[in-house]
């Protein structure tokens, strides 16, 4: 059952464009900034608290969740890179995590992908 699934999702994206789906549901992430959101399983009990323009934070399901990230250097900005980090709720206070990415920024300004996999 999701009902207990909790995750968070940290993205550190200056000077990026970002959009991270889960799941295949696009959970709002857009890059150009540092953004946390929290994630939960479709049939969390706060599910049903959330506004209607947050209901795509309930993307997990319990095991595998496949995550994509699409995302492209921004031309004229600064940047330091980009990280995007998964933690489970239990992994909220230490420096664990179950999916970690980290692109250097360079000249390439081209639009790229991957996929990862995390277990919850």
């Amino acid at each position: 059952m999701s009902e207990d699934v909790m995750a968070a999702i940290d993205c550190m994206a200056y000077g990026y464009a970002v959009t991270v789906w889960i799941n295949g549901i696009d959970i709002g992430v857009q890059g150009g900034k540092s953004e946390s959101k929290r994630l939960f399983g479709a049939n969390h009990s706060m599910v049903s608290e959330l506004p209607e323009e947050l209901k795509n934070l309930a993307c997990l399901k319990s095991g595998e969740n496949e995550l994509k990230i699409a995302y492209k250097r921004l031309k004229d900005e600064d940047s330091t890179g980009m990280t995007v980090e998964v933690k489970t709720k239990e992994q909220f206070t230490n420096d664990e995590h179950v999916f970690y990415y980290r692109n250097e920024p360079n000249e390439n300004y081209d639009l790229k992908n991957i996929t990862g996999k995390f277990r919850i």
